[in-house]
This record gives structure tokens, sequence and C-alpha cells, in this order.
């Protein structure tokens, strides 16, 4: 590479402007709306250093970064303001322009005031792949960028010099994860791992979290179940001159798919309404002869409306001649009019992640319950927390402690309550094939990590697909789908994705190979193939008043079948005059046991 010409090229685009920018969406997944913009810069199309990687490394070869970098947050400042979106502008700047002689805080509040782009838009990206040379001057101009107004971020954490010694120095409000930490996390236990301890300590240090290069649906429905607020990627946005966000306000992935939490239904308490034009007076009347009531629900024509608060309501009466000025006016002017709604049946997992989105304290204290679309009654808040943390617990209590999914009681469960509902389901039984000689030849260590590869498989496949995640032991995994669909496409998916990616366990030569030495049960030397995933499926379809199935004894029936097939896949149909449909159940433990 020619680095003189393009030194030259460099210091022609500077003197020019001729810099682009452009701008690549960051969303918030919890409310499905965008969080804010980050500014990229781009060269002359038809030039050599078009690319940001090139351009940035010419700039530092040829001692222009610093000129650079200010005619790039220049461009970023105009045409941000040019293009009138919401959200935080996010710019990325270097340590060295902190610390003098670079750094000039009055040229930086004229530069700002030149723009018209308020501070308290912009979000300084502070990358940690460069070292501060300075970091006592580094955080002394970060902090008095912030008291003018200023946010500052971390980017590109885990991949530079620094680390957590930046991130616990600089106590940013956002921090970037590097993307080489996002790439395939729905697959990579390390990467897994790693992301949740950052969750861990962002939670502790209280600030907000950025997933980088988010480029699937599978990557993008981990970094949710890992909690992870906000994303940046391939998969909402490439960054474009008018940036556009996408796959916004698709469904969002359940964060609960190891086992149900119960209906909120079960927690209502029934709260006499009041309609839309009740007196504030009347309101404080009930509060004062209701001690035990702090907020009620507003409800016009059985359909609920708002939601008034004890709190919010003496808050307003407190103020000079609040009660005389408001006590005869009409609640509806006075009443939160966007509480949180939920119908009876709604899972406590999803409500739960409603009430703590809410950054409202009035509206996340209680929340309204419907039944048909009409008003039922009021929850809390503390007997939600309360309900999913003793639910845990039980649920923690009998979760295979290798995959963390639920264990056999769980699993029974939810077939009891399946039956109960009498709701149509299908059962799908997973099982890794030469495992014994997997394990015999690596190791525990080696088949205990297929194992979890497995669980993850059907987790970032199953996000999306209503279903319930079950480990009833070794191998050995339990689905159940609320509904009987065609389940062909979805195993097959998950059958070749578990036997692309358990080739990396083996040493390449047996890999390459396609088998591995080992013995039989019967202590003979035997060729096994690689590990390969059967399938068997059961669809269920009890007709009223049917006794109960032994659904599971069935579904493992069906996976023994597939084990002989070519396909490792086999589907299973009960009918109500299905001769084997009609079998005792004392369990589901004791029919696996049968036909395991």
């Amino acid at each position: 590479m020619n680095w003189c010409a393009l030194e030259e090229s460099l210091r022609e685009i500077i003197c020019q402007g001729s810099i682009q920018s452009v701008f690549q969406p960051i969303v918030d997944i919890r409310k499905q709306l965008v969080l804010g913009y980050e500014a990229l810069s781009r060269g002359p199309s038809d030039s050599p250093l078009y690319s940001a990687g090139v351009l940035f490394e010419t700039a530092e070869r040829a001692g222009l970064q610093q000129e650079l970098e200010r005619l790039c947050r220049n461009r970023a400042a105009q045409r941000f303001k040019a293009l009138s979106v919401d959200g935080y502008l996010f710019v990325n700047i270097s340590p060295q322009v902190l610390e003098p002689p670079v750094f000039d805080l009055d040229k930086l509040d004229r530069l700002m005031s030149e723009l018209d782009v308020e501070a308290t838009k912009v979000v300084l990206e502070l990358s940690e792949r460069y070292p501060a040379t300075d970091m006592g001057q580094t955080l002394k101009a970060l902090a008095m960028l912030k008291e003018r107004g200023f946010k500052v971020a971390i980017d590109d954490l885990g991949a530079g010099y620094s680390g957590l010694k930046l991130w616990s120095e600089v106590k940013p409000d956002y921090v970037k994860i590097d993307r080489h930490f996002i790439r395939d996390i729905d697959t990579d236990l390390v990467k897994r791992e790693f992301v949740a301890s950052v969750v861990n300590l962002a939670n502790g240090m209280g600030c907000q979290l950025v997933a980088e290069g988010v480029e699937t649906e599978s990557e993008y429905k981990t970094i949710h179940e890992l909690g992870i607020p906000f994303c940046q990627g391939f998969y909402f946005g490439k960054p474009k001159v008018h940036p556009v966000a996408t796959n916004l306000n698709r469904s969002r992935p359940s964060m609960e798919n190891k086992i149900s939490l119960g209906k909120v239904g079960a927690l209502a308490t029934y709260i006499p309404p009041v309609s839309p034009l009740t007196p504030l007076g009347d309101v404080a009347k009930r509060f004062s002869d209701a001690v035990h009531v702090s907020s009620i629900p507003v409800v016009d024509d059985e359909k609920p409306v708002g939601m008034i608060s004890k709190w919010s309501l003496m808050e307003l009466f407190s103020l000079p001649f609040g009660r005389a000025l408001h006590e005869k006016k009409a609640v509806k002017h006075y009443m939160t009019q966007t509480p949180i709604v939920v119908p009876w049946g709604e899972d406590l997992s999803i409500v739960s992640r409603m009430l703590t989105d809410e950054e409202d304290l009035y509206i996340r204290q209680h929340f309204i319950i419907t039944k048909e679309s009409k008003y039922h009654g009021i929850g809390s808040t503390r007997d939600v927390l309360k309900r999913i943390t003793d639910m845990k617990i039980r649920s923690a209590r009998y979760a295979n402690p290798l995959t963390l999914l639920p264990g056999n009681v769980p699993i029974n469960e939810k077939l009891r309550e399946m039956e109960e509902s009498r709701e149509r389901y299908s059962l799908a039984y997973f099982d890794i094939d030469n495992f014994k000689p997997l394990n015999d030849v690596l190791g525990y260590s080696i088949g205990d990590q297929v194992i979890q590869l497995l669980a993850n498989i059907l987790r970032a496949h199953l996000h999306d697909q209503n279903s319930f995640i079950g480990h009833v032991g070794g191998d050995d995994f339990l689905v159940v789908f609320h509904g009987v669909n065609d389940l062909t496409e979805t195993c097959h998916k998950i059958q070749q994705s578990f036997s692309q990616k358990v080739k990396s366990f083996y040493p390449s030569a047996m890999a390459n190979a396609g088998y591995m030495d080992a013995f039989d049960r019967n202590g003979e030397p035997q060729k096994f193939p690689l590990s390969t995933l059967s399938v068997g499926v059961v669809q269920q379809d009890i007709p009223e008043g049917e006794s109960s199935l032994d659904i599971s004894t069935l579904a493992a029936r069906a996976k023994k079948r597939a084990k002989l097939l070519q396909a490792k896949f086999c589907v299973m149909k009960v009918s109500d005059n299905a001769k084997d449909a009609h079998l005792s159940r004392d369990g589901l433990m004791r029919g696996l046991e049968r036909a395991l």
C-alpha cells in the first residue's frame, strides 16, 4: 500500500472538508424504539480512503488524527442537525483529544453553539482500543464535559488495552460491548458467560449496556435474554446517510422460556373504580376511608382509562391552596392516562418485564387487570415480584444443574397443566445419537459441553415458538409446543445446527474421517459415526371428555423410531381412536423409564 500517496490524499480531504457522515441506529429493545444514532465517517466514495479503517489508520501514520477527528465531529453534528431525528448523537473521540494542549473547553463550547446541537443530546464514545497517556487529565476533561450535559460511553469493551480499569475510572453512562463477543453468542458458551458477567457488573455500577454488531435474530434474542437493553448492528440497520431502523415492532422474544411463572389473574384484587368525571375530593375521601388502598382505577363503560395514585393526589393537595383549587375538578385531568393494563391470562414473567421497563414510579406500583377487555381488578408490583421470587426459587431447586433448564418435576407439572387446560399441544423428544462413544472417548467434560451446546441451540431456535424446554437428564430433552403445528422445518433446523456445530468438539482427524473408534455396549470395538440428533414428535389431540394420555411415552417411542430412520425424525399423531393413545398415566418419569 502506497502510504505516501494515501497521506497526500488525506491532507487534501481534510483541506477540502470532503468527509461524509453516515449514521447507524442504536435501539432500545425493551421499548422497541430508537435510542440514538452513532455517527460514522467515510472518505470520498471514489477514494481509497473511503473505508473508515484505512482513513483513520492513514491519519494515525501521518500524525493527522486530531485534525481528522475534528473534521468528522464537525460534519457529524451538522448532518445530525439537518436530519432532525429524535434521540442521542453518539460520536467517537480519542483520549488524546481530551489532553492538553488539544483539549480546550471554550473552543468546544463555541463549536457546539455554532452547530446548534445541545450538549444533552450528545454521547461521547471513548474507545478503549487507544490508551490514554494522561488518565488524570482525561478524567478531568470528562468531568467538565459531563457538567455541561454531555454523556459518556466506553466503546469496544473487551477489545483494547484498559478494559475494566477504564470503566471503573470513567464511570460512563453507557458501555458498548465489542462485536467480537456478540458474534455467535447464541451458541458460544464462553462468549455468553463473558457477556453475562458484564451485565452483572453494569447492574452493580449503574450504567447501561449496548451490544454492538448484532446481525442475526438469534443473537438479538440471546442479548434480550441476558437483559441488555440496547443493541446496534446490521439486524437493526446499516450505517446510512439517511438512517432507517429495521426489525422494530416485531414480537418480542420471551424472556422466560424455562418455565411459566403463573398467570397474573391469580393476583387480582377488586378495587371499586371511579369514573373519569368523579371529583378529586371524592377520590380523596375514598382513599381516606380505605387506608389499605393506594391506587384506584378509572373506568369508563367497564373499560379502564386511567389510574389515580394516593401519593400523587396527596402531593397535589399538599401544595399551597392545593385542595381548594383542585378538589372539585374531575379525576380525568389528573389520572395517569397510560396505566399498565394486562389481560387476566398474561404470564407473570411478561408482566414483571413491563413493570421494570416503566420509569414512572407511580405507574409501576400498581397495574390494571382485565378479563375479556373489561376491568377485573388491580395487581401490585410487590405481589408480582414476590410470586416470581418464590416460583424461581422453586424452579431452581428442580432445574438440571448442567443446563439450568427445568428438570423432571417441572416437566411433569407442565404436562399436567397442559392436560388440565384441555389445550392441544405437541411434544418433541430430542436425543443425541452416539453420545456414549463420544463421552467415552473424548471424556465427560466434552460430553457436558455437547449437552450444553444442544441446550443453547434449543433456546436459540425456540425463542419465538411459544414452547417449554425441559432437560430430562443426560442427553435427553423434551419440548412442549402449544398448539398442534407442523414442526418438521423447526426440528430439521435444530438438527442441522447441531450436526454442524458438534464437529468442532472432535479432533480434526475424527471430524474429517466422519467416525470414531470406540467400544459398543458389549465391549466390542466398532466404528461410530459422529453424533447427530434424533427427534421424535407426538401431536396430541384430545377430544372433549377423553382421559389423559401418557404422551411422554409416545414421544419416547417416536424418538426410538427416529433413530432407525435416515432422517432421524419421526412424527406420531395421537387421535381418539388410536389404540396406543389410551395408556395408563402414573407420571411422566415412569413412562420415560419404560420407553428408554
